[in-house]
């Protein structure tokens, strides 16, 4: 059966039953996931804390963003020394 078969008789379900046609897919994407992750299993977090290099690039692409969006800077133009 093709997934517009599908979504044709789903259509045709009442609410009642299209809620648990949902629910039923749901559960079964959630456990999918789950199973992507193992119990006990140690994954690597990267995070810019305590980083100073990624802290300084952050805050000049901030400023960039805000040279850019002020109004005294004409749109589309780079902001002065970012050419």
């Amino acid at each position: 059966m093709s997934v517009e078969e599908v979504l044709t008789e789903l259509r045709r379900l009442d609410r009642a039953d299209k809620l648990r046609a949902m629910q039923v897919l749901v559960l079964e994407l959630a456990s999918e996931e789950q199973a992507l992750l193992l119990p006990g299993a140690h994954y690597e977090v990267w995070s810019p804390y305590d980083s100073p290099a990624a802290a300084r690039t952050l805050s000049q692409l901030l400023q960039n963003d805000r040279e850019r969006s002020s109004p005294d800077s004409p749109q589309g133009e780079p902001a002065p020394g970012n050419a």
